[in-house]
């Protein structure tokens, strides 16, 4: 089985739409929040983190990714998790709704400055990125925050950083936990180096998550044969 992860439910629409994908019970307690849907093949299904119970705003962020990750390998033990949603890209390295697969991810907000915790602060955590997906490649950078500190982006520098998001290397690093491959697909919404991230990516987000649901339309039979 192959289950497409996305943090935020207006991400997920547009690849629910695309695949034609119906909700389904999930085998976790209702009580949870991630939400489950399923195609007719029960082959491929798709994992949303979910609404905050208290608040209800999507649930964004490493924490509900990482939860999320754990719960759906407990219960759906898919042979690929398919990382899916919305990112900011470099204003010099990409382009507005261009979507990538992603090679690795690092952690940049992890600042533990002692030699012994480097290489767990940082990572990178490493992705399955098939030879045969015909998408531009790039490296990514997970935190919790939308804005970018000036630390931050000479840490992109440094490390050849061109996207960043707020869950795919804490999804990646629970998923290696249980030898589960991890692909992500990020869509740019928006550039990190902007004075104003946050209206760009309020602006760009149906353009991007088009393009995104269309990439996973078309790579998605090679996936399901690779990964029934």
């Amino acid at each position: 089985m192959l289950t497409i992860l996305c943090a935020m439910q207006p991400e997920a629409d547009a690849i629910i739409a695309a695949l034609d994908l119906t909700p389904a019970p999930t085998p976790w307690p209702t009580t949870l929040p991630p939400n489950l849907w399923t195609n007719n093949n029960h082959n491929l299904t798709l994992v949303t983190n979910g609404y905050d119970p208290r608040t209800n705003a999507n649930l964004i962020g490493t924490t509900p990714a990482t939860f999320a990750t754990q719960l759906l390998i407990n219960h759906l033990n898919p042979k690929l998790i398919l990382i899916a949603g919305a990112a900011g890209g470099c204003s010099q390295a990409t382009s507005i709704g261009q979507t990538f697969l992603i090679e690795k991810a690092y952690h940049h907000d992890r600042r533990i400055p002692l030699p012994e915790f480097t290489h767990y602060a940082h990572g990178p955590e490493q992705l399955h990125a098939p030879t045969n997906i015909d998408l531009p490649r790039a490296t990514i950078s997970t935190g919790n925050a939308l804005d970018t500190l000036d630390h931050e982006l000479d840490f992109f520098k440094q490390h050849n950083i061109t996207v960043k998001d707020m869950e795919t290397a804490s999804i990646a690093w629970t998923a290696s936990l249980h030898n589960t491959k991890t692909m992500a697909i990020r869509s740019i919404t928006d550039f990190y180096d902007h004075p104003t991230p946050e209206n760009q990516f309020l602006k760009n987000f149906d353009l991007a998550l088009t393009n995104l649901a269309d990439s996973i339309s078309t790579i998605l039979p090679n996936l399901l044969s690779t990964n029934a």
